[in-house]
């Protein structure tokens, strides 16, 4: 008889060093001719899923080193730029090949964190808990659920061994401190682990910022302190009916203050409290053989809010006047004194059957459901009566997929269909100068699909290409407002976006570690594109339907093990978007800025890096050294449309340098790092020319016990 062995496994981590180098978008085949049965691992065979679709991968080493933050890691990878305002804690949106904001899901675990944006960011999670993170781009993994357009960032944390402890203490330049902690213990008998962390953030932010609308005059940030503290708690049981049943609690608080640019802000401030439960809940072969269950459960409360209901204002000579309204107000024309309770709740159920080898489908139901009460009493005074009201929104997205693999799994193919459907309700005021409140109703269905092939060429080499028509369902803060800052949008669209990537990947392992190139192409036409602008009231906007935009562009990458102590890589990416609007949006008067760049979006950006590493450079034994030095460019661009080569709405081009020194011994038990970003103390400016801050310096020590 023969039997036939197949194995096919999706590796997912690509490491720094060449013990732990893996192909992150390779499936291997080990065949063993034995007789004529065929024998498969379904456990192995799953993880091929996502293999077609475009990914990038960072494993737990290049979080490492230089990077203080999952922002600095993000922004060295090729087709991703991080749009900060500020320093520690100020807003930040990530980028994917120019698609960027809310267009990106973001995941922790594969558990969707965007319903709760406003007390949870990427940037809050400690690189020490990160076990890798996962960039797709152009198509969103169908069993993450929801809507997203440009792509999705999923952050996957350590799972650690059954007695477990670390804890890390950071100290940086601009009064800045950060303190980490992991506590994990695991009950062999009963399979219960219980798990505990939590960190806490400070930073005074107050770096030196050179103000363009001043004459590029030189002032110290004084009003940018951010504090944060979160603590969660977890207990997992694993020999229960599921694999793996588990609760999370989770809770956050912080405060952060507002940094004048224009004028001297001295008292406003936000702040938020949030307290979050989750449910997750796996089981391989439910029911029947091949079927896996995935659910996950997730509710929230939270209250947050502006205050800002200073008397005067001040301008950067010391100039004291007046507020605009006579119950205060720094920042514009009324006062803030902001408590807005919200209630999130998202569910995901993925259901995935695996049919052979060759065959596997899919299910996926994610629904939300937000409810806000803002509450302003001194806003609803500035104005003379109540201007914001209570809003209920409901979403739902089902999809199916289907996976072919052929071929001995040289060829993958990965097709989903999906069905959006949302609501909302509320009320707005249609002029907020008038008070006469509208109720507003909505209900929307539309549907997408996607479409992801892989094929390997040769050993080394793979093609991949993915077609994509999807849509992007308006936030809750996009189309009912935030209470305070942002004003409801009714008559919002969602976001369609039909896009296109192909790329190749060559990866082949070497005496040291690893070589791996690739290259890729991207079109995507977006319709319906949903930006934030200003509104008739200072201080207040509201988002609104853009139009059309093309997105072109190339990236390409290289990098690998040179020697057995020195790692490199580099990277580029050319991203066109232009404004495809021949008309104004409601006329029929010629759009000025037709095809022309969009604004405040770089477009020419690389990176370079490398790392030297050598165990036991000073002597002894188990101990390691690394010695870092990464690099990043932008190209200048404009932060208005480019109507006159002469204009100097512009962001200059920026060229940084982070370097970082770290040593390990005792067998990994104590970590020392030493970190020095924009190494050159460049002067350097981000999203509507907003400064960012220069040279800084952080030692960190870290200690596990396990």
């Amino acid at each position: 008889m023969r039997y036939k062995i197949v194995l096919l496994a999706l590796a997912t981590t690509l490491s720094l060093f060449a013990q732990e180098s893996i192909d992150t978008d390779t499936s291997f085949v080990f065949n063993e001719e034995l007789g004529g049965v065929t024998i498969v691992a379904p456990n192995e065979v799953r993880k091929m899923r996502e293999a077609a679709m475009p990914v990038s991968v960072l494993g737990a080493r290049q979080l490492e080193g230089t990077t203080t933050s999952i922002n600095d890691a993000l922004a060295r990878t090729a087709g991703i730029t991080v749009r900060s305002t500020g320093g520690v804690g100020s807003a930040s949106r990530i980028s994917v090949r120019g698609l960027e904001g809310k267009r990106m899901g973001v995941y922790i675990d594969e558990a969707a964190i965007g319903q709760l944006s406003d007390y949870v960011s990427l940037n809050d999670i400690p690189t020490d808990m990160i076990e890798r993170i996962e960039i797709y781009k152009g198509i969103v993994p169908y069993r993450f659920g929801g809507s997203a357009l440009g792509g999705a960032v999923n952050v996957v944390t350590k799972e650690y061994p059954p007695v477990y402890l670390d804890g890390s203490y950071e100290i940086s330049s601009f009064n800045t401190h950060k303190l980490n902690f992991s506590f994990k213990r695991t009950n062999a008998a009963t399979g219960l682990q219980f798990g505990l962390g939590g960190c806490l953030t400070y930073s005074d932010n107050n770096y030196k910022m050179h103000l363009q609308n001043l004459n590029d005059r030189v002032v110290e940030r004084n009003h940018d302190t951010f504090k944060k503290m979160m603590l969660g708690a977890s207990l997992k049981a694993t020999k229960w009916y599921f694999d793996e049943a588990k609760l999370e609690l989770v809770f956050t608080g912080t405060k952060a203050e507002i940094q004048g640019i224009d004028s001297d802000i001295r008292e406003a401030y936000n702040h938020g409290i949030s307290g979050i439960s989750a449910l997750t809940l796996k089981r391989d072969n439910f029911l029947i053989d091949g079927l896996d269950l995935d659910f996950d459960a997730c509710y929230s409360y939270g209250q947050n809010g502006l205050c800002d209901k200073a008397m005067y204002r001040y301008d950067w000579d010391g100039n004291r006047y007046p507020s605009v309204s006579p119950y205060g107000g720094e920042q514009g024309s009324y006062a803030s004194d902001s408590n807005n309770r919200t209630h999130d709740f998202a569910g995901k159920l993925n259901m995935n059957y695996l049919l052979n080898e060759h065959h596997a489908f899919n299910i996926n139901v994610y629904a939300t459901h937000t409810r806000q009460n803002p509450e302003n009493e001194l806003m609803d005074k500035s104005f003379g009566y109540k201007t914001n009201f209570p809003s209920n929104m409901s979403s739902l997205t089902v999809g199916l997929s289907y996976d072919l693999t052929l071929f001995k799994g040289k060829f993958m193919s990965s097709t989903t269909a999906k069905n959006f459907n949302y609501s909302s309700n509320t009320k707005v005021l249609e002029y907020t100068f008038i008070n006469n409140p509208v109720d507003v109703h909505l209900n929307r269905n539309y549907w997408g699909v996607s479409e992801a092939m892989r094929y390997k060429l040769t050993k080394y080499l793979m093609a991949k290409a993915a077609f994509s028509s999807e849509v992007r369902i308006p936030t809750a803060e996009e189309l009912t407002g935030n209470g305070y800052s942002i004003l409801p949008a009714t008559n919002l669209e969602p976001e369609r976006c039909k896009g296109l990537n192909t790329g190749l990947i060559y990866h082949r392992a070497n005496q040291y570690g690893f070589i791996e190139f690739e290259a890729n192409f991207f079109l995507n036409q977006l319709d319906n594109m949903i930006r934030y602008q200003a509104d008739m009231i200072p201080s207040m906007a509201r988002y609104a339907n853009f139009g059309k935009v093309l997105t072109k562009g190339v990236e390409a990458e290289v990098k690998g093990d040179v020697t057995s102590f020195l790692y490199l890589y580099a990277n580029a990416t050319y991203q066109d978007l232009r404004d495809k609007r021949e008309h104004e949006v409601g006329s029929s008067a010629a759009n000025p800025t037709y095809n022309k760049r969009m604004p405040n979006i770089p477009y020419l950006l690389a990176n370079f890096g490398f790392e030297l590493h050598k165990e036991n450079f000073f002597g002894g034994k188990c101990q390691n050294s690394r010695l870092l030095l990464d690099a990043s460019y932008i190209h200048e661009y404009f932060y208005d449309f480019e109507m006159s080569k002469y204009q100097d709405r512009k962001i200059p081009t920026s060229m940084t340098f982070d370097a970082g020194i770290e040593h390990s011994f005792n067998n990994n038990r104590w970590t020392l790092t030493f970190k020095v970003k924009n190494l050159t103390d460049r002067v350097v400016y981000s999203d509507l020319n907003r400064p960012l801050p220069g040279r800084s310096f952080a030692f960190k020590v870290k200690y596990i016990l396990k």
